[in-house]
């Protein structure tokens, strides 16, 4: 199933797309977000804003996601491959992105990704609540997919993982006892927790810990589009200085943040090494922290 979004052209005597679009966008989303329901979520309504920001100097634009509910494997491998997707929004510093696609040096998530809170069996909090520090943490086992970024910078901290190919396996696994915590980026827990908690029960979020590392989301474009990557850091910079990228992320965010009381949790600082030199980390505007919350 393919979708199409013709933005700002007219509807009559359309000439071939080439001629009407100077940038074909072909988004690739992950099952977790083609399965959203509710209000437009935060990453296609971003995507829109900066395109039509950059629409005045590099042009009209055409949108065709790749509608199908791919895992995150499958969308990276179509995003590198580029024949069905030329855009994928993924964590940094992955290997195979880095050499085969081209990111866009913005944290998209404000670094939401790096800042975990986890999933666990309901039955198990009194337990977790008395985990205080990283050596605490190093004698629980963490639940990751196989292919994801964070893997290594886990096993990088010397805190055991347990491994799935794909994202819906790890549930069972987590309330069946193979791993003692999910982790799951702040953006994401909330989400997940409403699509998934019907079917498991004792999936629960968990009330006590918040884990970081500097990590965060960022655009990837294939090779051939380089016109869009530059297009995409042009709106994403022009967002961040009229403030328009923290009003969209708070009004997305604003209240999911509050409603996971971070500011009241144990925040467990983990390192990661594999954060690739292009992240902006100095530029503190754009990375989200708890303590300048209001």
């Amino acid at each position: 199933m393919r979708r199409r979004w013709l933005i700002g052209l007219p509807l009559l005597a359309l000439p071939p797309r080439r001629a009407l679009a100077d940038d074909v966008v072909r988004p690739l989303e992950t099952k977790q977000l083609f399965l959203a329901s509710g209000p437009e979520p935060y990453e296609r309504a971003l995507l829109r804003e900066v395109l039509e920001r950059t629409r005045p100097d590099f042009g009209a634009y055409e949108v065709e996601p790749f509608a199908e509910p791919v895992t995150y494997a499958r969308a990276t491998e179509l995003a590198i491959e580029g024949r069905l997707g030329n855009l994928l929004r993924a964590g940094v510093g992955q290997p195979l992105l880095e050499r085969a696609m081209i990111p866009v040096p913005f944290p998209i998530d404000k670094g939401l990704l790096g800042w975990r809170i986890s999933f666990i069996d309901r039955r198990s909090q009194d337990r977790l609540s008395r985990i205080d520090t990283i050596e605490g943490l190093r004698r629980l086992r963490i639940g990751q997919g196989a292919n994801w970024a964070d893997v290594r910078i886990y096993e990088h901290n010397r805190i055991p993982v347990e491994t799935a190919a794909e994202f819906e396996p790890l549930l069972p696994m987590l309330v069946h006892g193979r791993f003692d915590l999910f982790p799951r980026g702040l953006s994401e827990v909330q989400r997940e927790l409403a699509a998934y908690g019907t079917r498991y029960p004792d999936l629960a979020i968990e009330q006590h810990l918040l884990l970081h590392y500097p990590f965060c989301d960022a655009y990837y474009v294939g090779q051939s589009a380089p016109h869009l990557a530059s297009r995409l850091k042009a709106g994403l910079d022009r967002m961040a200085a009229d403030g328009s990228f923290d009003a969209l992320f708070n009004k997305h965010y604003g209240k999911l943040l509050a409603d996971l009381n971070i500011r009241e949790r144990v925040v467990i600082e983990l390192q990661n090494p594999f954060l690739p030199a292009w992240v902006p980390l100095e530029r503190k505007e754009l990375w989200f922290d708890p303590a300048r919350r209001s």
